[in-house]
């Protein structure tokens, strides 16, 4: 009890010492949209959102940010409540593998600049980070022990690099890099669950334009093709490592893992605490359809690729090669982009399950046709 409450205070003075001298230039962010597909069957409704702000604290390098997320979404725990095996996805909402996921999250931290310029910016950056999650009611918490409720903190430290731009209104380019550490010791959970972990993440994207840029955002009517590469790794360690953690990959936004990263795969699968991610897109982008609102389709082809190495628990015996495997798809897809964040359209592409344990489990046949709407850009 004590330890809680050196480590609440702890954090109402770190609010209160970054709140001094605050500076009025707020800089505003939409990370993403969350969504719900089962609510209204297949049709992704908008439920939630995940903002940031950050603004200078007396001067220009160092800033403070501030970010809030909430979302009712759906989500899946694949493992026999009985046997914690790994089993197929239910087709519908059950309230034990297969439920409705409220989740929000909040969080405080400062950035150090070290590089800030109209090319990109690099920083050193250090946060707190407040978790909620009311998950399946049913599952027992033998082996995920947030698999019903969730309420932790955790701290995370890094570096990050970003140099994206929208060159043109159809074509970006830049580089993003970011390398973390997390941690959230069992004293920062509040709700009974033991949640006690350390998380390494390092992601990378860039875009590469392969035709020469005009450099200006007055360019409406060129075609605009350009490569965009892709890669994640995540390593968790712990004695009570959460579920979601182990489904995800962490750093300053995150993503989900690799069963939804793969297009085509298994989402919400994969529970292993070692995971990796590397995907290739060559987007062509056409000129956009109105002078004064940005609109314009885009097609392209994509490859990605995954690989972890041992199952939460190990269900699938000792052995490390029984519980760890490499999958991949590859495919097409159109899209209209709307204002450069709603990617409305289509895709279609082949699983290849190169190794994977879990492939038997999770697919009616190993590998095949696929095919899914899109609603945001894949990365």
């Amino acid at each position: 009890m004590a330890k809680r409450t050196l480590f609440s205070l702890s954090l109402l003075l770190f609010c209160g010492s970054m709140c001094v001298s605050a500076s009025p230039s707020i800089a505003f962010s939409l990370n993403s949209i969350k969504t719900n597909s089962d609510i209204v069957a297949g049709l992704p409704l908008p439920t939630g959102a995940d903002l940031a702000l950050e603004f200078p604290l007396g001067f220009s390098s160092l800033s403070f940010t501030l970010r809030a997320a909430a979302g009712y979404e759906s989500r899946m725990i694949l493992r026999n409540a009985a046997t914690e095996l790994p089993l197929a996805a239910p087709s519908a909402i059950d309230g034990t593998n297969r439920f409705y996921w409220t989740n929000a999250l909040a969080e405080i931290g400062l950035r150090q600049y070290m590089l800030r310029d109209d090319e990109g910016a690099g920083w050193f950056f250090g946060l707190v980070r407040g978790k909620y999650a009311s998950n399946a009611t049913n599952f027992p918490t033998t082996l995920f022990a947030d698999a019903q409720k969730a309420l932790s903190i955790s701290a995370l430290v890094g570096i990050a690099f970003d140099s994206k731009q929208w060159r043109e209104i159809n074509r970006r380019t830049g580089t993003h890099a970011e390398l973390s550490v997390e941690y959230s010791p069992q004293f920062a959970s509040f709700t009974g669950t033991p949640t006690n972990y350390g998380r390494a993440n390092l992601t990378a994207e860039t875009f590469i334009p392969l035709s020469p840029e005009s450099r200006t955002l007055r360019n409406p009517s060129s075609i605009a093709p350009y490569l965009v590469l892709y890669g994640a790794g995540d390593y968790a360690v712990g004695s009570n490592i959460p579920h979601e953690v182990l489904t995800t990959f962490g750093g300053l936004v995150g993503t989900k893992g690799i069963g939804d990263m793969v297009r085509g795969a298994q989402p919400w699968g994969y529970e292993s605490p070692a995971k990796a991610y590397l995907s290739a897109e060559l987007r062509v982008a056409g000129p956009s359809l109105f002078n004064k609102f940005v609109v314009y389709p885009v097609g392209y082809v994509f490859a990605d690729a995954a690989g972890y190495a041992g199952l939460y628990g190990s269900p699938g015996g000792p052995n490390l090669a029984d519980n760890s495997g490499v999958f991949a798809s590859t495919g097409a897809g159109v899209s209209f982009s709307v204002v450069n964040f709603l990617w409305l359209g289509a895709y279609a592409g082949w699983r290849w399950p190169i190794s994977d344990p879990l492939a038997s489990v999770y697919y009616a046949t190993h590998q095949g046709f696929f095919w899914g709407f899109t609603f945001t850009a894949h990365y």
